[in-house]
Formats: structure tokens, C-alpha cells, sequence
């Protein structure tokens, strides 16, 4: 008899249990999901945004109250001052834009819908960017309101914006060859222990993001001892700007992070040292050169710079300042003389160098120099 009735509460339980454990899971089963499409996988600020707003719903008697998009871009920095503890954070807003994407009280039918959205980037958005102490988040936020709370559903999905900018914004001097020379004297206490001269040619100082940058670097190495670990880097700097909470002084903080380093070995002690074709990508998605003053004179929070640094062991360190776009030229017939002169120039190096091949194999193999 104890045995039948602990079977009997045990079964009574479980079955208990189940039916108020389905209950509440049938009653807040969502009955539709949101999805977006974009045009494109980035957009330029003071361009259009395109996107396809998906609604998959599985409810008859869907009735909308409301159904917005809303796309936000906002600007933080903050960190604490380890030495007067004092918290400094500023938050901008660079847009703030709200869509209707169906008139209240439309009914939905059974199936997917498509809903277009296009909404102008402001042209002095600044990029998309994520930091320790500082970063510019843009997200769209779709939400629907209808008759019920199982059809009513908001999804965040994120996106990524870049500053406009062109080779035609930078100096004319940036679009030229320049040789950066510097000068290393190791003298110390009056005893000259030796000099060490560098020399970076580069093209120009101004690319676009997704080029290549091609160096030469020279370095006349005129002391005894050997030079070690020198390579030639592509630093990102960024400085951030924030405001302490109750004195409402303003507060800087410079941060470095390196996009692509090319080892180039060792120098040896009096010994003159030539690297070719040292090639440093800039990524796609890093972002472009961000000043303070954008357009109509209103200062951002976070600028971005980018410089080409050679270090070398013992204390060796030069920068070139460098001025990274996210376009070429405005012009496109301008713009396509440009990227031939680029291929052109390409195919004359590397002819040459093939002629160079040819001639120094026809001496290597012909008997009679040997």
C-alpha cells in the first residue's frame, strides 16, 4: 500500500508540474521575427542609408499600433584618473532619426513582409570606432507594437559608418615622394661613440584605406655596435577627450595601437644597410584620419592619426606622419588617371627589375665570364 500511493502523488506531481509548465511557455511564444538587409556592409556619412526591414509573422489577426526604426550614433569617452580620482566621461550625440515603416492600425497577414528604409547620414558624423576609453557606436532599433504581446517584438542590430574624405581635402604636398632623413649621435659624456643615419623614402604620405604603403628604408649604421630588432610599424593614434564629472575641467588621454609591423632583421656595427619594398597594408575596416574641427567647426571627442615609425635596438625611433582617407579622388575620370599612373608605374618597376634578372642570368650563365 505505501508503495501504490508514493507512485500515485509522485505521478499526480509530474503531472501537475507539466501543465503548469505549459502553460506560461504557449502563452509568451513569440509569433514574429525582425531581420534587416543592407545595401551595403558600411556607410559613408552624407550618404543615404539603405536597408530592407524583413517580418516574418506566423499571427492571423496581427493588427500594428506601431512599427519604427530608429538609428542612434553616439560618441562616449570616460576613464579615472588614477591620481586624483577624479571620473571624466562625455557622451555626443551625432544622430537621432526615427522612421514609420507602416501606418498604425494596419493588419498584417500571415507570411513575410519588406519594409524600405532610407535615412541621410549626417556629413559630419565621425567613424565607427571601439576603445578602452572611448568609442562611436551607430545602431538601428526596430520595434513593433501590435494588438498582442506575443506579436509585439524589437531587435538592435548594428552598424557601421565612415567619415567622407577624399585625396582632394589633403595638402598638395602630401601626394608627392618625400625622403625623411634622421640623425641618431649615441655620444655620451663627451666619449662620440658613433652616429646612426636613417632614411625612409615613401611616395607620398597620403593613401586611402585598403592601399598598401611601400617604403625604403636606408640606414648607415657608423657605430660599433650592431643594431637589433629594427622594423618599420603603422601606429594608430588616438586621442580622447572627456570632461570630469563635478569640476568640468577638460582632460586628454593619447593611446597607441599598432595595425601592422615588417621586421626588417639586424643591422651590423659600421656597416650601411638597404631595405626594399617594404610593404605595410592599411586595413579595411580601420578608419580614416579623424581631426577635432569637422566641417562646421564642432570638436569630437576622439581623434585618429596615423604615423610610420622605424625602431631599432639601442633607442632608435622616427615617425612620419601619414593621412589615411576613405576614398580616393572625388573626380572619377580624376580618380581613374590616378590608379593608372599607379599601374603604370608598377609595370615600369617591374619591368626593370626583370630586364636587371635577364641581364645578370645571361652574364651568370655565359661561359665566357667566367
Amino acid at each position: 500500500m505505501n508503495f501504490i500511493r508514493r507512485f500515485t502523488i509522485s505521478e499526480s506531481f509530474h503531472q501537475a508540474l507539466f501543465h503548469q509548465r505549459d502553460f506560461p511557455i504557449t502563452s509568451i511564444m513569440p509569433t514574429t521575427q525582425i531581420n534587416i538587409v543592407l545595401a551595403e556592409p558600411r556607410c559613408m556619412a552624407g550618404e543615404f542609408f539603405n536597408a530592407k526591414v524583413l517580418l516574418d509573422s506566423s499571427d492571423p489577426d496581427t493588427v500594428v499600433h506601431s512599427f519604427c526604426a530608429e538609428i542612434k550614433g553616439i560618441g562616449r569617452t570616460g576613464w579615472v584618473n588614477i591620481h586624483t580620482d577624479k571620473i571624466f566621461e562625455t557622451e555626443k550625440t551625432y544622430i537621432d532619426t526615427q522612421v514609420q515603416l507602416c501606418d498604425s492600425g494596419t493588419c498584417l497577414p500571415v507570411g513575410k513582409h519588406q519594409f524600405p528604409v532610407q535615412i541621410r547620414i549626417p556629413l559630419n558624423c565621425p567613424s565607427s570606432y571601439e576603445s578602452q576609453f572611448g568609442s562611436i557606436r551607430y545602431q538601428m532599433k526596430v520595434e513593433l507594437r501590435a494588438s498582442t504581446d506575443q506579436a509585439s517584438c524589437s531587435e538592435v542590430f548594428p552598424l557601421v559608418i565612415l567619415t567622407r574624405s577624399f585625396f582632394d581635402d589633403v595638402p598638395l604636398n602630401a601626394m608627392s615622394p618625400i625622403d625623411f632623413k634622421d640623425e641618431v649621435d649615441f655620444t655620451c659624456c663627451t666619449l662620440p661613440f658613433g652616429c646612426v643615419s636613417l632614411n625612409m623614402s615613401l611616395t607620398r604620405t597620403a593613401f586611402r584605406i585598403g592601399e598598401s604603403i611601400e617604403a625604403v628604408v636606408t640606414i648607415n649604421n657608423r657605430t660599433r655596435k650592431g643594431l637589433k630588432e629594427v622594423a618599420l610599424q603603422l601606429i594608430m593614434k588616438t586621442q580622447f577627450e572627456a570632461r570630469s564629472r563635478y569640476e568640468h575641467v577638460n582632460e586628454k588621454k593619447l593611446a597607441e595601437q599598432l595595425i601592422e609591423m615588417v621586421p626588417l632583421g639586424a643591422v651590423k656595427s659600421r656597416c650601411r644597410m638597404e631595405f626594399e619594398k617594404c610593404l605595410l597594408r592599411i586595413p579595411d575596416a580601420a578608419p580614416p584620419t579623424q581631426n577635432y574641427n569637422r566641417g562646421a567647426g564642432e570638436s569630437s571627442i576622439i581623434a585618429i592619426h596615423y604615423v610610420l615609425k622605424l625602431t631599432a635596438l639601442p633607442g632608435i625611433e622616427c615617425e612620419i606622419p601619414l593621412i589615411v582617407t576613405s576614398c580616393g579622388y572625388m573626380d572619377p575620370h580624376k580618380q581613374a588617371a590616378f590608379q593608372h599612373h599607379l599601374n603604370r608605374s608598377k609595370a615600369k618597376v617591374s619591368k626593370t627589375e626583370q630586364q636587371q634578372r635577364k641581364t645578370r642570368n645571361i652574364v651568370e650563365e655565359n661561359p665566357y665570364f667566367r
